[in-house]
């Protein structure tokens, strides 16, 4: 019974000399680096409003398509002189090359002395990158229509444009 108490002894002793012998495992830590780039804001700014010019309402419903590059389609209107129609124009300044995406309402409305007209189909000729500079431009288009004897006078609305990055 003493042989073997010390051979367990021994064999505890033995297996002691063998943890402590050899080098623990060390832990070990690093400081990492961590990185960010903020992007320069989008700035959009209106430089011309959007104008449908002046036109005579008919004795039916009639529209006017606005394109973004410019001109007019009338459709049971008439065309008069003294407001000249204009596509809404835009300057948009961020970051060198990048591409933005423009979006356009569904709809907005024109209020003024008679019943609002509604504006919609918004249409954009943006290119969707900004130039070596950070610079670009484009124009908004809409249909406007025109009731059936709208009421003179002038009306106005406004209209939501956003622009972000892709």
């Amino acid at each position: 019974m003493k042989k073997l108490s010390l051979i367990k002894l021994s064999v505890a002793a033995a297996m002691s000399v063998a943890v402590l012998g050899t080098s623990a495992v060390k832990a070990d830590s690093v400081t990492a680096t961590a990185n960010a780039a903020i992007a320069t804001a989008l700035v959009l700014t209106e430089g011309t409003q959007m104008s449908f010019g002046k036109v005579a309402a008919g004795a039916s419903a009639g529209s006017v398509l606005l394109a973004a590059a410019g001109g007019t389609t009338d459709t049971n209107v008439t065309r008069l002189s003294g407001v000249t129609a204009a596509a809404g124009a835009f300057t948009l300044a961020g970051e060198n090359s990048a591409t933005y995406a423009v979006t356009l309402p569904a709809s907005t409305s024109l209020t003024g002395p008679g019943t609002a007209m509604t504006v919609n189909a918004f249409t954009d000729n943006a290119s969707g990158s900004l130039d070596g500079s950070g610079a670009g431009a484009f124009n908004i288009g809409a249909t406007l229509a025109v009731g059936a004897s709208q009421a003179a006078g002038t009306y106005s609305g406004s209209y939501s444009v956003t622009v972000n990055y892709n």
